[in-house]
């Protein structure tokens, strides 16, 4: 197992997750159910990480409530550094709420992440010495702008990685492209935060923009067509496995935790690739981000059969 130490700056949520018995009909309830547990992107590729059987630092904020109290418990227990986490008094801890369709793909969900703004760095409130421990940092953008520069500044000899998250908060990351050494996006996002035309450019050629800009590994996702990566002056298609969905949610936070897990072992962004799409697919085949199914084990197996 690597030595590695990966430190997650980002947001932690609980998910309450509906899947739907038929399909959604406006102005009335719809037959389902109804399950909660931890969430959040940061969280999630935390958890996924510790399912992989590393230890990561999760670095975010929670509420001094009964959410708060039950989600620091549960990444603890999932084998989570969370020494460094913040409690705000008074604060409303992070929620995600997500409606199913009966096939497993996303109806509509709504975010509420106030709390994650609260995530700063300053001389009174200097980074984590858990955090400075670690070898890779992974922020993700809905951290504040000014967060997300304090964080690359601050970077020294450490890998940092980014995520876009939403065509909304993509932007974030444009004061601190180059000094992103991996960048996670899809072809919305990454048009977002080239401000390119919807459409005007494909998923090698969004890489290769972004690549342009001094990032090192660039990875652009496209639902479930081909990823694109681009790294060491070439791009190169990957695509996704082939698996029945059961629930979509948290897997590109999947992706994210195998590909740097695969990272953490010393594979090159090629082969790390693979990991990742593995962690994703495994992830969609049961409920929930980070599910118990994704281990080590189930991650080679799952390589073997597409090798």
């Amino acid at each position: 197992m690597s030595s590695k130490k990966v430190g997650v700056i980002g947001a932690i949520h609980l998910d309450r997750i509906a899947h739907a018995d038929r399909p959604f009909r406006p102005d009335t309830s719809t037959p389902g159910k109804i399950i909660s547990r931890a969430g959040g992107v940061g969280a999630n590729i935390g958890r996924a990480l510790a399912r992989l059987g590393l230890q990561p630092t999760m670095h975010g904020c929670l509420g001094d409530d009964a959410d708060g109290t039950f989600l620091a418990k549960s990444l603890s227990e999932c084998g989570i550094d969370t020494s460094s986490i913040t409690i705000v008094p008074g604060g409303r801890t992070g929620s995600y709420l997500a409606l199913h369709n009966p096939d497993g793909t996303l109806f509509c969900a709504i975010s509420d992440s106030e709390i994650t703004a609260k995530v700063s760095f300053s001389d009174a409130h200097p980074i984590p010495q858990a955090l400075l421990d670690c070898d890779i940092w992974l922020c993700e953008t809905n951290l504040e702008e000014a967060t997300l520069l304090s964080l690359a500044n601050a970077k020294g000899h450490r890998l940092l990685a980014a995520d876009t998250v939403s065509i909304a908060k993509a932007p974030k990351l444009r004061p601190l492209l180059s000094k992103i050494d991996i960048l996670f996006t899809n072809t919305d996002e990454a048009t977002a935060l080239l401000g390119c035309k919807p459409d005007e450019f494909s998923a090698e050629e969004l890489a290769r923009k972004l690549a342009s800009a001094g990032i090192p590994t660039v990875l652009v996702s496209n639902s479930n067509m081909p990823l694109a990566l681009h790294c060491a002056g070439s791009t190169s298609s990957h695509t996704p496995f082939s698996v029945v969905p059961v629930d979509v949610t948290g897997a590109g936070d999947a992706f994210i935790a195998g590909f740097l897990y695969a990272s953490c072992l010393n594979e090159a962004p090629v082969s790390a690739v693979k990991s990742g799409l593995a962690s994703a697919s495994i992830t969609v085949e049961a409920t929930g981000a980070a599910p118990e199914t994704l281990s080590p084990q189930s991650l080679k197996a799952r390589l073997s059969e597409q090798a």
